[in-house]
C-alpha cells in the first residue's frame, strides 16, 4: 500500500493492540481505497478464495510474526513465510520489488501449491525490477502501452483497466452543491519524464493563469529532488567524456537520465497536504472539475485510476487525450480532454461558465464507469485470465 495511505489509518486509528492480526487487517482493507481491499473483496464475492499480506506494512508484518511463532526476519524471509502458510494456488505480486533475486525460486521451492505466479505493474519499469520481472507467469498491467512494452521484451502480458469500486458510494455523505471547489487535483508530483515532470508543468501553467486551482499533492522531498539533480550531472559528465555505455552500468544513475526541475515557490505556496481513502473520494465528490494527467511512462495511451474515480464519484474529468481515450470514454460526452497547456486552460474556463453543459458530461461519465467500469468487472476479467491460463499448466 501507498506509505500515505498507511500513514493515514494509524493516524487516524487507535487501540489496534487489543486487535489480532486478522482483525487489524481486516480494518485496513475495510477502510482502505487502493487496491489490497477492492480486489481481494470482489474476488470472494465472485466465490474466489482470496487472502492479501500487505508487506509494507511493519506493524502488521509484525504481529503476524508474534501470532505465528516467527522470530524477527527481513521483510523478504517474513513474505517468504507468509507464502508458505498460505499455501497459494496463484501468487499475485502486485510490488515486483519485494521478490528480488533467488526470493521467487526459493518460494516455489517451498510452497508447491503455487501454479500461477502473476506480477501487477503499471509505474516505470527500473532495472531494480527486471529480475522479478523475468520470474513472472505473467503480467497484468493498466494500458496498451505497457503491454506492449512488456510484450516486446517477450514476457506474456495482460491489459485489465483500472476500475471504480462502487462500494465506496455507500461510505459517502451527499455533497453540499454550494461547497463544490471549480477545479482540484489530488496526486502525486514525482520529479523526472517517467513520472510527473509534464504534470508538474502543467499545474505550474494553470497557477500561472490566475485560475483557482485546489491542489492536493504529495511532493518529493527537496533532498530526493537534489539527489536526481545530483545523478542527472553525474549522467552529464559521463556523457561529455564519451563512457555512456559504463553509465548505463550504474543503476542508480537510471534516476538521472532528464534534468529535474525543482517545484516552483508558487506551487509549493498553493500545495495543500495530500488525502486518502474516503478523505479523497470526499474531495472528488466536492470538485466541479478535476484535473488528471497521465505519468510519463503512460505514453499514448490512458488508463490511470484517476480517471475512474472521477468519473465514478460523479465529477467532471478533464485529462490529457491519448490514442485509446474512446476505448474508454467519450470525449466532449462522457469527459473532457485537452491536447496541450493552453487547450486545457481553455477547456477549464469552458466548462466554468458553461454549467449545464459540464454537469451533463459528468453525469454521463459517471453512467459508463458505474456501468462498464467497475472493480467488480475487473475481477471477472481477471479470473477468467486466471482460469485460462490454469488450464494450460
Amino acid at each position: 500500500m501507498y506509505t500515505g495511505s498507511l500513514n493515514h489509518f494509524y493516524r487516524n486509528r487507535s487501540g489496534l493492540e487489543s486487535l489480532t492480526y486478522d482483525e487489524h487487517l481486516a480494518l485496513i482493507l475495510s477502510e482502505s481505497t487502493e487496491f489490497a481491499g477492492s480486489y481481494n473483496k470482489y474476488f470472494r464475492l465472485k466465490g474466489i478464495e482470496a487472502d492479501c499480506v500487505i508487506a509494507n506494512d511493519k506493524i502488521l508484518q509484525a504481529k503476524w510474526c508474534m501470532e505465528n511463532g516467527i522470530k524477527t526476519r527481513s521483510d523478504a524471509e517474513i513474505l517468504l513465510e507468509q507464502v508458505k502458510y498460505y499455501k497459494p494456488e496463484v501468487l499475485w505480486i502486485e510490488n515486483l520489488s519485494l521478490v528480488k533475486g533467488s526470493w521467487l525460486s526459493e518460494a516455489m521451492a517451498q510452497a508447491k501449491s503455487i501454479r500461477l505466479v502473476i506480477g501487477y505493474h503499471c509505474s516505470p519499469i527500473y532495472s531494480t525490477i527486471s529480475d522479478s520481472i523475468a520470474g513472472m507467469d505473467l503480467i497484468i498491467t493498466c494500458t496498451p502501452g505497457l503491454k506492449s512494452l512488456f510484450e516486446s521484451s517477450g514476457k506474456n502480458a495482460f491489459l485489465v483497466y483500472h476500475g471504480f469500486d462502487t462500494g465506496i458510494l455507500a461510505s459517502l455523505k451527499p455533497a453540499d452543491i454550494k461547497e463544490k471547489a471549480d477545479l482540484v487535483f489530488s496526486g502525486s508530483l514525482t520529479t523526472g519524464d517517467n513520472f510527473h515532470q509534464d504534470r508538474i508543468r502543467l499545474i505550474e501553467e494553470i497557477l500561472k493563469s490566475g485560475i483557482d486551482l485546489k491542489l492536493y499533492a504529495n511532493l518529493e522531498s527537496m533532498s530526493r529532488i537534489r539527489a536526481k539533480q545530483s545523478l542527472y550531472l553525474v549522467n552529464s559528465f559521463f556523457n561529455r567524456v564519451g563512457l555512456s555505455g559504463f553509465a548505463d552500468k550504474i543503476r542508480i544513475l537510471e534516476h538521472g537520465r532528464t534534468k529535474i526541475e525543482s517545484y516552483s515557490g508558487r506551487l509549493l505556496s498553493k500545495t495543500l497536504p495530500p488525502l486518502f481513502g474516503i478523505d479523497m473520494y470526499e474531495l472528488l465528490q466536492k470538485s466541479k472539475i478535476v484535473l488528471n494527467y497521465h505519468i510519463g511512462i503512460a505514453g499514448n495511451y490512458a488508463g490511470n485510476m484517476r480517471m475512474f474515480e472521477v468519473t465514478g464519484m460523479g465529477s467532471c474529468l478533464l485529462t490529457d487525450n491519448k490514442n485509446n481515450i474512446n476505448d474508454l470514454f467519450s470525449p466532449g460526452k462522457e469527459v473532457v480532454v485537452y491536447d496541450n497547456y493552453e487547450d486545457c486552460i481553455a477547456k477549464i474556463k469552458w466548462l466554468l461558465e458553461n454549467e449545464v453543459e459540464r454537469q451533463e458530461i459528468a453525469r454521463a461519465g459517471r453512467e459508463k464507469t458505474l456501468k462498464y467500469h467497475t472493480v467488480e468487472n475487473r475481477c471477472g476479467s481477471i479470473i477468467e485470465i486466471i482460469q485460462n491460463q490454469l488450464n494450460k499448466v
